[in-house]
């Protein structure tokens, strides 16, 4: 019998719950480590999960650039840079444990020639600060964006994504509702492998919340490929 962590923080616990909860339940690992004792992620269950707790402070509405720029390095953009190590180090083929005293490897073998590791992080305390930034915001989600570019300054609570190294961000609101949906390992990774190849075709993709994204590929179906895709289907420029 193999023992998981449970996680080490609320929202590590929280993240566990639904997983277990879930489709994910026989994929998901919680806060496995490294061969050098450090923690690789919050949970790993083929998609690589990262779950980070950052409230938000209380200030003045006038104050919300900065608030959200301050925000988004904290939360977002360090959990950007540790997917990105995470991935490179289950590339390397470097051992995975599931403790921290390094005494139980990870029981699943990972094709490394044939994976596709999809990077997850989940996003909390943006929520409130999201609505208060704009009325037409009204469930507070994250909008995302994707395009080639270094990461600059964006307005508040839009994250912009390098889709040459793209990321998939989730947060406390459509988290659930996506994984709700997307309820087998095949409907969830089909979706996303679609996000993928849509970054490959598109310049630009540009939503207001994963559960935007969803709702137009639930609806978007081709029948010639006889699959749901992201972009319209009959497009002929390169902007999404």
């Amino acid at each position: 019998m193999v023992e998981k962590s449970v996680g080490t923080t609320e929202t590590d616990c929280l993240l566990a719950e639904f997983c277990e909860r879930s489709f994910l339940k026989l994929w998901s690992y919680p806060n496995p480590y490294k061969d050098d004792g450090h923690e690789l992620c919050d949970l790993l269950a083929v998609f690589i999960f990262f779950d980070q707790e950052n409230e938000l402070a209380e200030v003045p509405d006038k104050a919300t650039q900065v608030l959200g720029g301050r925000w988004k390095r904290s939360v977002v953009d360090r959990q950007i840079k540790t997917a990105h190590g995470a991935e490179r180090y289950i590339r390397s083929r470097r051992r995975i444990f599931l403790d921290g005293k390094l005494t139980m490897s990870f029981p699943l073998v990972i094709d490394h020639d044939k994976a596709i590791l999809h990077k997850i992080i989940v996003v909390h305390g943006a929520m409130d600060a999201c609505e208060k930034a704009s009325t037409q915001n009204i469930y507070g989600s994250l909008a995302i964006s994707y395009a080639e570019t270094d990461g600059g300054p964006t307005q508040p609570f839009q994250i912009e994504i390098d889709k040459r190294n793209p990321i998939h961000i989730f947060d406390s609101h459509n988290m659930p509702i996506v994984l709700a949906e997307l309820d087998t390992v095949t409907d969830f990774s089909t979706h996303l492998d679609e996000k993928l190849r849509a970054l490959a075709k598109f310049d630009y993709l540009s939503y207001c919340g994963e559960e935007d994204l969803l709702g137009h590929y639930l609806l978007n179906f081709d029948e010639a490929s006889k699959r749901h895709v992201i972009g319209l289907k009959s497009m002929k420029t390169s902007t999404a």
